[in-house]
């Protein structure tokens, strides 16, 4: 994940900082800022059982401005799924990508953050304009982390951002009577307890959760594997055997976080779960990565079935394609492989990225031809 830089020295400047009554944006400003992206759908299979949808969502930091406007953002492609008759009640699964529940740090938050122009501006403003709260959990709160700041920022807003997390997505479920894979957001070692997300004192997680049609969170949590360099700074692993296996409608539902879908071992535990739908919720920026030239394992040994020549010379979508689902995907009994990849502006942050997908053991194309489509929608029968 490349989408923070360092912070620049910013305390010295944030302890003379009044904290002022926040100012959220207008709501005419938000719905005139909001993406208005041309959806585009791809359908596979014929069966009657049920659907399982991987959305793209194109998203902006104005879709994260309230809660509000991140949930209408998120049900036009619900919506364009029902109108397509893609949505079975209480048999369809949605599967989002990684970090869609992360930007929900700034929900609510003053207006000034939405003005700047960049990340890293915006989040010393995000700081300043909770100075109280992130000075106390700066200098009392458990700290696991080599990057205290990020940490610090993300464990002061966790409670806030856990809620609508999950108000968020449990509306979602129980409004379209589906299942939801929620991508993944960045929490302090959360639980669920008594039906509820809650953060806990731990180290900071990149994890997923899955929404029942009803609306409950599942109190299984996924929690990523294998945090690439950037991630590593800030962000703890998870532990291969404790992933969970999810009973749905549909099948048992395996969940591989991003990176995690490149690990051979990770494969062996799918292969053990007896799964027969893997999703694989991904992020990437900047968006220019895609086509650049594909350096290896990030953080980690290169597994041993690399092949040394394809370091440094195949483009990280050819990577993508050969090392993670589509090349290590294998096991007959998983009937469908889906791979999504967040896409959007968020400030200075480019995201793209093109799903993969393996159907019935077969790799499927995505027919997406232009790069200016942005909403995606990929609707598989089973």
């Amino acid at each position: 994940m490349r989408f923070f830089v360092s912070f620049s020295i910013f305390l010295s400047v944030g302890i003379l900082a009044i904290q002022c009554k926040k100012q959220p944006l207008e709501p005419n400003q938000i719905s005139f800022s909001l993406p208005k992206p041309n959806l585009y759908v791809q359908m596979e299979g014929k069966g009657k059982r049920g659907s399982v949808i991987g959305i793209e969502p194109y998203l902006t930091k104005y879709s994260y401005a309230t809660e509000e406007s991140f949930y209408s953002s998120l049900k036009e492609y619900f919506q364009k799924a029902k109108d397509n008759e893609s949505i079975f009640v209480d048999r369809t699964i949605i599967v989002f990508p990684e970090y869609i529940g992360t930007w929900l740090v700034v929900t609510a938050e003053d207006k000034s953050i939405f003005e700047k122009e960049t990340i890293t501006e915006a989040m010393e403003t995000l700081v300043k304009q909770n100075l109280g709260s992130f000075l106390w959990h700066y200098l009392f709160s458990n700290s696991y982390a080599e990057d205290h700041l990020k940490e610090t920022l993300f464990r002061m807003k966790a409670w806030q951002m856990a809620d609508r997390y999950q108000r968020i997505f449990s509306r979602l479920a129980l409004e379209y009577r589906v299942a939801i894979v929620a991508g993944s957001i960045v929490l302090p070692h959360p639980k669920v307890v008594e039906g509820k997300i809650t953060p806990t004192d731990g180290p900071l997680e990149n994890v997923s959760f899955y929404f029942h049609a009803d609306g409950r969170v599942d109190d299984q949590i996924v929690r990523k594997l294998f945090p690439i360099v950037e991630e590593k700074q800030f962000l703890s692993e998870g532990e291969v055997n404790q992933n969970p296996t999810y009973r749905t409608s549909l099948g048992r539902l395996y969940t591989m976080v991003c990176a995690d879908s490149w690990f051979p071992e990770v494969y062996k535990e799918l292969e053990e779960s007896e799964a027969e739908i893997l999703v694989v919720p991904s992020f990437v920026a900047p968006s220019e990565a895609w086509q650049s030239k594909w350096n290896g394992y990030n953080g980690y040994a290169n597994p041993k079935d690399i092949l040394p020549k394809d370091v440094g010379n195949i483009t990280e979508k050819s990577a993508w394609k050969k090392y993670a689902m589509l090349g290590r995907l294998k096991n007959p009994q998983v009937k469908l492989g889906i791979n999504v990849f967040f896409r959007g502006e968020i400030w200075d942050m480019n995201a793209s990225g093109d799903a993969f997908f393996q159907f019935y053991g077969k790799p499927i194309n995505n027919l997406v031809k232009d790069e200016k489509i942005q909403g995606r929608l990929y609707v598989f029968y089973l």
